[in-house]
C-alpha cells in the first residue's frame, strides 16, 4: 500500500471532503470546463448520468449516515447536484464506504504507471462492500471528460487514512513541513531544539498486521522539521514530550474537528473521556500516559503555533472505523460515540473482517 497507494495519488492532501457541498461545487466547475474541452468531439443525443453514494461520512459534516451527489452531461449541457438519483435515473452508480472513495477518488490516471494505479484501485476496491449499477461510458470524449474530473477534482479531495498508520503520518508530515518554512515562523523556528513523540501499542491487526506500535514523531533541530511515523528512533530519545497509551480508547478524540463541535458533541466525548482514560482498576495505570523523558516539556511557543491546526487537519483525514468494529475491546471503549459518527453508522460497509488493510486476505 505505501508504494502503490501514494506513489499514484495526487501531490498534496488535498482541502475539500469528499461530497461535501464544497466538493461539489468544485466538481461541477471542473467538469462544465471538460465539456467546453471536449465540446467538438460531443453531439446533443451524448448523454450521460453518474451517481455516487458514500456510506459513513465524516461525523463533523453532521449529515447522517451517507453523503451523495449526482452528474449528468447532455451535449454541452452540464447539470449537477446532491442526493441521491435512482437506478433508473442512472447510467452509472456506485455505492462505497465514504474512506476508501475518498482515497479511490485521490488516484491519478494520468502520468501514472497503469500497473501501480490498477494494484492500488485493487487492494482499496477489497476493504468496501459495492454496490454497482450501470457502467461507464464507451463514447470517447464522455470517458476522457469523465477521467479528467476524476484526477482534476481528485487533487483537491482529501485522503481518509487509518489513524496513526505511515499513510496518515504522511498528512501529519505535509501540514507541518509547510507551516514551518512561513516566513512568519522561519527566523524564531531556527533556534528551536525540540523532539515530539506519541506512541500507540496494542494496535488492532488490521491496520498493523505486524504487531508494530502506532504514532508520529517530530524531531526539530536548527530551522529543520523532520516527521516520522511509528515509535521515536533511539538516536532521537528521549523526547521532550511524549504520549504513551492504548491505540483503541484514543481512536474517537482523534477524529473530533473541534471547529465543528457543539455543545452536545463537547458533551459526550467528556463523558467518554471520563469513562475511556481512567486508571486500570488492577493496575493502577492509566491508558494513555503524557511525560517529558527529557524534563523539557514545554513547546518552545512557535512550534506550539505551527502545531495549532494539526488536530483538527489530521481528523478530517482519518477514516472512519474503530477497532471495536473489527475486535474485543473494553467496553468502555467498544460503543460508537455520538460525537465520533452518526447513528446509522454501519461498519458492514467496510471489509476489514475479510482483509486487512493492504488488501491481503485475513486468518
Amino acid at each position: 500500500m505505501p508504494t502503490s497507494l501514494l506513489a499514484v495519488m495526487a501531490d498534496g492532501i488535498g482541502d475539500l471532503t469528499l461530497m461535501s457541498d464544497e466538493w461539489v461545487d468544485a466538481a461541477k466547475s471542473i467538469l462544465e470546463q471538460e465539456v467546453e474541452k471536449y465540446r467538438t468531439h460531443l453531439s446533443p443525443n451524448d448523454t450521460f448520468t453518474l451517481c455516487e453514494v458514500a456510506k459513513n461520512p465524516p461525523a463533523y459534516l453532521k449529515v447522517g449516515s451517507q453523503l451523495s451527489w449526482w452528474a449528468k452531461i447532455s451535449g454541452h449541457e452540464v447539470e449537477v447536484g446532491t442526493g441521491e438519483l435512482g437506478e433508473e435515473d442512472c447510467d452509472f452508480k456506485a455505492s462505497a464506504d465514504h474512506s476508501i472513495l475518498s482515497n479511490i477518488a485521490r488516484i491519478q490516471y494520468t502520468g501514472n504507471d497503469p500497473d501501480l494505479v490498477a494494484d492500488a484501485l485493487a487492494r482499496l476496491q477489497s476493504l468496501t462492500r459495492w454496490q454497482i449499477h450501470g457502467a461507464m461510458p464507451e463514447h470517447p470524449a464522455l470517458a476522457a471528460i469523465l477521467r479528467d474530473l476524476h484526477d482534476n477534482v481528485g487533487a483537491r479531495t482529501m485522503p481518509r487514512f487509518v489513524f496513526m498508520t505511515p499513510e496518515w503520518v504522511t498528512c501529519a508530515r505535509h501540514i507541518l513541513t509547510n507551516r514551518a518554512k512561513l516566513p512568519k515562523y522561519a527566523s524564531d523556528f531556527f533556534d528551536v531544539e525540540y523532539t515530539f513523540s506519541e506512541e500507540f501499542t496494542e494496535t488492532p491487526p488490521y491496520a498493523f498486521p505486524n504487531g508494530e506500535h502506532g504514532g508520529f514523531w517530530v524531531h526539530c533541530e536548527q530551522g529543520s522539521l523532520t516527521v516520522g511515523a511509528g515509535p521515536l528512533p533511539d538516536r532521537l530519545e528521549p523526547a521532550d514530550m511524549l504520549t504513551k497509551g492504548c491505540y483503541t480508547p484514543v481512536v474517537p478524540v482523534g477524529r473530533t474537528v473541534n471547529a465543528a463541535m457543539d455543545q452536545d458533541a463537547m458533551s459526550a466525548q467528556k463523558q467518554y473521556s471520563k469513562l475511556a482514560f481512567q486508571p486500570d482498576p488492577d493496575t493502577g495505570l492509566n491508558p494513555v500516559e503524557q511525560s517529558s523523558p527529557s524534563g523539557n516539556a514545554t513547546m518552545p511557543e512557535v512550534l506550539a503555533r505551527i502545531f495549532v491546526p494539526l488536530h483538527d487537519e489530521l481528523s478530517k483525514r482519518t477514516s472512519g472505523e474503530l477497532p471495536a468494529d473489527y475486535m474485543t475491546v473494553k467496553t468502555e471503549w467498544a460503543a460508537p460515540q455520538s460525537f465520533d459518527r452518526s447513528a446509522h453508522y454501519d461498519a458492514s460497509w467496510l471489509r476489514y473482517d475479510k482483509v486487512d488493510i493492504y488488501g491481503n486476505p485475513r486468518g
